[in-house]
């Protein structure tokens, strides 16, 4: 697949109507979150479009490492904190709840080590043709369990969810991370987000989801009487 400014901001504008979409649905405070993970995609591939823009073309050259660190802040300090947060709130099964604020946690320490990173150790982009790479020379990332340090809270607990459908958008991450891995493993932090930002489409599909199930439980309540 061919990456560049225009992928970055077609796959923002997308996002942004499938957001807009989600949070017009969603009718809860903790489904209004989730509604916003396609608009924090998209503003990280926003983001991401302009660092394309300052390789591509001189007159961009101010606005690199401010678009850089805000797709950074969003790709590695951002999702490890969000995506348990959004799982957590919308799950309803007590007992799996009580183990998602542990994800929770976790996302909370890695989201601050990885702010302590980008605080203290440089990052440098390089660029193929097709491709940006972000060099980030943080602690441990080339230990073999420095990928693990960021799974744990980005994408099992969607697979710890009772929502079927989260579980589906736990695969396409996963699946995404995967592709990228193997296939773009110098590139992987564009990539994936890349991939990823396309996966939290689905969160459209959780939201509606809730709303039926939701709509259903107050149907079949004391009193409401139906035709």
């Amino acid at each position: 697949m061919c990456f560049s400014a225009s992928a970055s901001f077609i796959s923002s504008s997308i996002l942004v109507t499938i957001g807009t979409v989600s949070m017009v649905k969603s009718q809860t405070t903790p489904q209004k979150v989730l509604a916003g993970m396609p608009l924090l995609f998209a503003a990280q591939q926003f983001c991401e479009g302009f660092v394309w823009l300052s390789v591509k073309d001189h007159g961009f050259m101010g606005v690199r490492y401010p678009a850089m660190y805000s797709f950074l802040i969003m790709a590695q300090v951002g999702w490890p904190l969000f995506i348990p947060l959004c799982v957590f709130l919308v799950e309803k099964h007590n007992g799996r709840k009580k183990l998602l604020r542990y994800f929770l946690l976790s996302g909370i320490v890695t989201g601050i080590y990885f702010a302590w990173c980008l605080i203290r150790f440089d990052a440098h982009i390089a660029v193929s043709p097709y491709h940006i790479q972000y060099d980030l020379d943080f602690p441990l990332s080339k230990r073999w369990f420095y990928g693990i340090i960021y799974f744990i809270p980005a994408m099992l607990p969607t697979f710890i969810s009772s929502i079927r459908r989260m579980n589906v958008l736990g695969a396409l991450l996963l699946c995404s991370y995967l592709i990228s891995r193997f296939c773009y493993k110098d590139y992987i932090v564009s990539v994936w987000c890349f991939f990823g930002a396309l996966s939290s489409i689905t969160a459209l599909f959780v939201i509606l989801q809730l709303v039926k199930e939701d709509t259903i439980v107050k149907l079949n309540e004391p009193g409401i009487i139906t035709k």
